[in-house]
């Protein structure tokens, strides 16, 4: 409906009436609505005048589902998966040795309780690893790089 189209008593007069006969959807009414008084209604407008209304909610109507018996559309039925493991047995996977971080901690090496800070643009990354406070990712120096106005709590 455009902007500005108001609601007057012989539209809400037959908006009610076609309403309360049941039998057409509101998208049905909108288009009934806009042939007879030149509008441009949607289905939604006409759901929220019904609600502005008060009219009493229609209830919503889903599809019947097909009985025992009829015609149903059989859902393929899925082909064996095999799992391979990604490691084969009796292999071990060690974390690769990094270069000098300078003292900081390689992402292998981070746990709770440890600073989660990064440094470096471009992996290999290393990270603060000094001690933080219980439940903080970051220690109490990098928390205020963090959160600058204040601490989190």
């Amino acid at each position: 409906m455009p902007a500005g189209t108001n609601w007057d008593d012989h539209l809400i007069a037959r908006f009610t009436a076609l309403h309360k006969d049941g039998k057409r959807k509101f998208s049905q009414i909108a288009d009934i609505l806009n042939y007879e008084f030149g509008l441009q209604l949607t289905k939604n407008a006409c759901i929220g005048k019904a609600r502005r209304l008060g009219f009493k909610e229609r209830p919503h109507v889903a599809p019947p589902l097909p009985r025992k018996g009829q015609n149903r559309k059989k859902r393929p039925t899925p082909l064996p998966v095999e799992v391979i493991a990604p490691v084969l047995p009796g292999w071990q996977i060690e974390p690769p040795i990094l270069a000098d971080t300078s003292g900081h901690i390689t992402i292998y090496q981070l746990k709770e309780g440890v600073c989660h800070f990064p440094f470096g643009e471009r992996a290999p990354y290393a990270y603060c690893g000094s001690t933080t406070r219980r439940g903080m990712s970051w220690c109490p120096h990098h928390e205020h790089v963090v959160y600058p106005r204040g601490t989190m709590r």
